[in-house]
């Protein structure tokens, strides 16, 4: 319940914070690689919003979401297990910007927030699912060419991960430190 009135307030500051921003709005899509501390790699997207407050800084909103999965087969019981594993991310914070000329700018963002783990373990005619949340944090830079007036291409964005400890299913994650690589485009409105 506390995730979905996270997810809906900061629906709604983005919903509002354009008419507040003195300058411009930025949305962010792309592809987005994450490795985590036991040296796993999640595939998955990164999305934000960013409302300009002055021409070097900003508010950004971001969501993420990385998935993982594994098929195991047991030949002395003769069976399949799947394990699925995701992790949805709500971060937000400001956003600070370096235009080194009309084609290319820098920028760098602490983003604070929440995250929902979930993990689904199916055997034949048994499914197992457990899910919990916790505290994350984001702290990276990136990079932007303009490639249009209103649009620019993001090659990379590189962010150091935290997720603090929370419990799957009884069982302790302890925390975990990772690093996060996003690429793709940003529209200007």
């Amino acid at each position: 319940m506390r995730t979905r009135r996270f997810v809906l307030g900061i629906a709604m500051v983005l919903a509002f914070a354009g008419s507040s921003f003195a300058q411009k709005l930025e949305v962010f899509g792309g592809y987005s690689y994450q490795r985590i501390a036991d040296g796993e790699g999640l595939n998955g997207f990164n999305a934000a919003v960013t409302g300009g407050l002055a021409s070097w800084a900003g508010i950004t909103g971001e969501l993420s979401r990385h998935s993982w999965g594994m098929s195991m087969f047991e030949p002395t019981t003769n069976t399949l297990m799947n394990i699925d594993a995701n992790i949805l991310a709500f971060r937000f914070g400001p956003k600070f910007v370096s235009r080194v000329n009309d084609t290319a700018s820098f920028f760098v963002q602490p983003l604070v927030g929440a995250y929902r783990m979930g993990v689904d373990a199916g055997l034949p005619g048994m499914n197992v699912n457990a899910s919990a949340t916790g505290f994350t944090t984001a702290a990276g830079a990136g990079f932007d060419l303009r490639v249009g007036p209103k649009i620019a291409v993001r090659p990379a964005q590189v962010d150091w991960v935290y997720f603090g400890n929370t419990d799957v299913g009884g069982a302790s994650l302890g925390n975990s430190n990772g690093f996060r690589y996003s690429g793709g485009v940003v529209f200007k409105f």
